[in-house]
Protein backbone atom coordinates (compact mmCIF):
# COMPACT_ATOMS: atom_id res chain seq x y z
CA UNK A 1 0.00 0.00 0.00
CA UNK A 2 1.41 3.40 -0.97
CA UNK A 3 2.10 5.76 1.89
CA UNK A 4 1.53 9.51 1.59
CA UNK A 5 4.71 11.49 1.53
CA UNK A 6 3.60 13.81 4.29
CA UNK A 7 2.92 11.59 7.28
CA UNK A 8 2.61 14.58 9.60
CA UNK A 9 -0.22 15.91 7.43
CA UNK A 10 -2.05 12.57 7.48
CA UNK A 11 -1.67 12.36 11.26
CA UNK A 12 -3.08 15.88 11.56
CA UNK A 13 -6.02 14.90 9.34
CA UNK A 14 -6.76 11.89 11.53
CA UNK A 15 -6.66 14.06 14.65
CA UNK A 16 -9.12 16.46 13.01
CA UNK A 17 -11.46 13.63 12.06
CA UNK A 18 -11.26 12.12 15.52
CA UNK A 19 -11.96 15.49 17.12
CA UNK A 20 -15.06 15.97 14.98
CA UNK A 21 -16.43 12.53 15.79
CA UNK A 22 -15.85 12.95 19.51
CA UNK A 23 -17.55 16.34 19.53
CA UNK A 24 -20.51 15.33 17.37
CA UNK A 25 -21.14 11.76 18.54
CA UNK A 26 -19.07 10.99 21.63
CA UNK A 27 -16.43 8.35 22.30
CA UNK A 28 -18.75 5.47 21.44
CA UNK A 29 -18.83 6.66 17.82
CA UNK A 30 -15.11 7.31 17.52
CA UNK A 31 -13.90 3.75 17.26
CA UNK A 32 -11.24 2.65 14.81
CA UNK A 33 -13.77 1.69 12.13
CA UNK A 34 -15.69 4.97 12.58
CA UNK A 35 -12.52 7.04 12.26
CA UNK A 36 -11.39 5.08 9.21
CA UNK A 37 -14.76 5.54 7.50
CA UNK A 38 -14.87 9.28 8.25
CA UNK A 39 -11.29 9.69 6.98
CA UNK A 40 -12.03 7.58 3.88
CA UNK A 41 -9.30 5.12 4.85
CA UNK A 42 -9.17 1.48 5.79
CA UNK A 43 -8.77 0.56 9.48
CA UNK A 44 -5.36 -0.85 8.56
CA UNK A 45 -4.30 2.53 7.18
CA UNK A 46 -5.33 4.28 10.39
CA UNK A 47 -3.43 1.67 12.38
CA UNK A 48 -0.33 2.36 10.30
CA UNK A 49 -0.18 5.88 11.72
CA UNK A 50 -1.56 5.00 15.13
CA UNK A 51 -1.03 1.31 15.97
CA UNK A 52 -3.14 1.77 19.10
CA UNK A 53 -6.30 3.87 19.25
CA UNK A 54 -5.40 5.40 22.66
CA UNK A 55 -2.34 6.96 21.00
CA UNK A 56 -4.62 8.76 18.52
CA UNK A 57 -6.88 9.85 21.37
CA UNK A 58 -3.88 11.14 23.31
CA UNK A 59 -2.63 13.19 20.37
CA UNK A 60 -6.14 14.53 19.81
CA UNK A 61 -6.27 15.58 23.45
CA UNK A 62 -2.83 17.19 23.32
CA UNK A 63 -3.73 19.12 20.15
CA UNK A 64 -6.99 20.37 21.62
CA UNK A 65 -5.27 21.42 24.84
CA UNK A 66 -2.57 23.38 23.01
CA UNK A 67 -5.15 25.17 20.86
CA UNK A 68 -7.26 25.96 23.93
CA UNK A 69 -4.36 27.52 25.82
CA UNK A 70 -3.24 29.50 22.76
CA UNK A 71 -6.77 30.83 22.28
CA UNK A 72 -7.01 31.72 25.96
CA UNK A 73 -3.74 33.63 26.03
CA UNK A 74 -4.66 35.46 22.85
CA UNK A 75 -7.96 36.58 24.35
CA UNK A 76 -6.29 37.76 27.56
CA UNK A 77 -3.64 39.74 25.72
CA UNK A 78 -6.27 41.76 23.86
CA UNK A 79 -7.42 43.64 26.96
CA UNK A 80 -5.79 45.89 29.52
CA UNK A 81 -5.96 45.75 33.31
CA UNK A 82 -5.83 42.71 35.57
CA UNK A 83 -9.57 42.64 36.31
CA UNK A 84 -10.50 42.78 32.63
CA UNK A 85 -7.83 40.21 31.72
CA UNK A 86 -9.08 37.79 34.37
CA UNK A 87 -12.67 38.28 33.25
CA UNK A 88 -11.72 37.46 29.66
CA UNK A 89 -9.76 34.43 30.81
CA UNK A 90 -12.71 33.15 32.82
CA UNK A 91 -15.11 33.88 29.97
CA UNK A 92 -13.24 31.54 27.66
CA UNK A 93 -13.30 28.85 30.35
CA UNK A 94 -17.09 28.79 30.30
CA UNK A 95 -18.42 26.87 27.29
CA UNK A 96 -20.77 29.05 25.24
CA UNK A 97 -22.77 27.49 22.40
CA UNK A 98 -21.59 28.58 18.98
CA UNK A 99 -18.10 29.50 20.15
CA UNK A 100 -14.91 27.42 19.72
CA UNK A 101 -14.67 27.06 23.50
CA UNK A 102 -17.86 24.99 23.56
CA UNK A 103 -16.63 22.33 21.14
CA UNK A 104 -13.19 22.36 22.76
CA UNK A 105 -14.70 21.74 26.18
CA UNK A 106 -16.87 18.90 24.88
CA UNK A 107 -13.81 17.30 23.30
CA UNK A 108 -11.64 17.64 26.40
CA UNK A 109 -14.40 16.25 28.63
CA UNK A 110 -14.94 13.29 26.29
CA UNK A 111 -11.25 12.46 26.47
CA UNK A 112 -10.72 13.47 30.10
CA UNK A 113 -11.68 10.09 31.51
CA UNK A 114 -8.83 8.53 29.56
CA UNK A 115 -6.36 10.45 31.72
CA UNK A 116 -6.94 8.06 34.62
CA UNK A 117 -6.73 4.93 32.46
CA UNK A 118 -3.95 5.56 29.97
CA UNK A 119 -0.44 6.75 30.74
CA UNK A 120 -0.23 8.32 27.30
CA UNK A 121 -2.50 11.09 28.56
CA UNK A 122 -0.44 11.86 31.64
CA UNK A 123 2.04 14.26 30.02
CA UNK A 124 -0.45 16.33 27.95
CA UNK A 125 -2.96 16.45 30.80
CA UNK A 126 -0.30 17.60 33.26
CA UNK A 127 0.95 20.24 30.84
CA UNK A 128 -2.60 21.45 30.14
CA UNK A 129 -3.30 21.90 33.83
CA UNK A 130 0.07 23.58 34.43
CA UNK A 131 -0.44 26.05 31.58
CA UNK A 132 -3.89 27.03 32.82
CA UNK A 133 -2.76 27.49 36.40
CA UNK A 134 0.25 29.49 35.22
CA UNK A 135 -1.97 31.90 33.28
CA UNK A 136 -4.39 32.38 36.17
CA UNK A 137 -1.55 32.91 38.62
CA UNK A 138 0.18 35.37 36.28
CA UNK A 139 -2.96 37.51 36.03
CA UNK A 140 -3.68 37.37 39.77
CA UNK A 141 -0.11 38.21 40.72
CA UNK A 142 -0.10 41.15 38.32
CA UNK A 143 -3.37 42.42 39.80
CA UNK A 144 -2.04 42.17 43.34
CA UNK A 145 1.17 43.97 42.39
CA UNK A 146 -0.83 46.77 40.75
CA UNK A 147 -3.20 47.09 43.66
CA UNK A 148 -6.25 45.96 41.64
CA UNK A 149 -6.64 42.77 43.67
CA UNK A 150 -6.54 42.17 47.41
CA UNK A 151 -6.43 38.67 48.82
CA UNK A 152 -5.16 36.82 51.86
CA UNK A 153 -4.56 33.79 49.70
CA UNK A 154 -1.49 33.36 47.55
CA UNK A 155 -1.87 33.76 43.77
CA UNK A 156 -1.23 30.05 43.27
CA UNK A 157 -4.06 29.11 45.64
CA UNK A 158 -6.46 31.54 43.96
CA UNK A 159 -5.49 30.09 40.58
CA UNK A 160 -6.21 26.57 41.81
CA UNK A 161 -9.60 27.58 43.21
CA UNK A 162 -10.64 29.34 40.02
CA UNK A 163 -9.61 26.42 37.83
CA UNK A 164 -11.46 23.97 40.09
CA UNK A 165 -14.60 26.13 39.93
CA UNK A 166 -14.32 26.41 36.17
CA UNK A 167 -14.02 22.64 35.77
CA UNK A 168 -17.01 22.15 38.05
CA UNK A 169 -19.19 24.51 36.01
CA UNK A 170 -18.27 23.21 32.56
CA UNK A 171 -20.05 19.85 32.88
CA UNK A 172 -23.44 21.28 33.92
CA UNK A 173 -23.27 23.81 31.07
CA UNK A 174 -22.47 21.14 28.48
CA UNK A 175 -25.33 18.92 29.68
CA UNK A 176 -27.80 21.81 29.82
CA UNK A 177 -28.30 21.86 33.58
CA UNK A 178 -26.83 25.34 33.81
CA UNK A 179 -26.81 28.18 31.30
CA UNK A 180 -23.57 29.72 30.10
CA UNK A 181 -24.72 33.09 31.43
CA UNK A 182 -25.38 31.68 34.90
CA UNK A 183 -22.04 29.89 34.93
CA UNK A 184 -20.14 32.99 33.85
CA UNK A 185 -21.91 35.15 36.44
CA UNK A 186 -21.04 32.58 39.11
CA UNK A 187 -17.34 32.40 38.32
CA UNK A 188 -16.99 36.16 37.91
CA UNK A 189 -18.62 36.63 41.32
CA UNK A 190 -16.31 34.00 42.81
CA UNK A 191 -13.23 35.62 41.31
CA UNK A 192 -14.34 39.00 42.59
CA UNK A 193 -14.96 37.65 46.09
CA UNK A 194 -11.57 35.93 46.21
CA UNK A 195 -9.74 39.03 45.01
CA UNK A 196 -11.69 41.87 46.59
CA UNK A 197 -12.56 43.30 43.20
CA UNK A 198 -15.41 43.59 40.73
CA UNK A 199 -14.67 41.62 37.60
CA UNK A 200 -16.29 43.24 34.56
CA UNK A 201 -18.64 41.28 32.35
CA UNK A 202 -16.99 40.99 28.91
CA UNK A 203 -18.58 43.39 26.45
CA UNK A 204 -20.02 40.71 24.17
CA UNK A 205 -21.80 38.83 26.96
CA UNK A 206 -25.16 39.81 28.42
CA UNK A 207 -25.48 39.21 32.12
Amino acid sequence: MARPRNQAQRRSELVTVTSRLLIERGASAARLTDIAEAAKLTPASVSYYYPELPALYAETYATAALEYIARRRDRVERVQGAAARLAECLRLGIPIAGEPSFDATVLLIELGAQCVRDQGFEAPATEFERAQLELFEEIVRDGVDRGEFRTELGPARVARLLLAAEDGLAGPVITGRLTSEEALATILDLGGALLGATLPVPADVAR
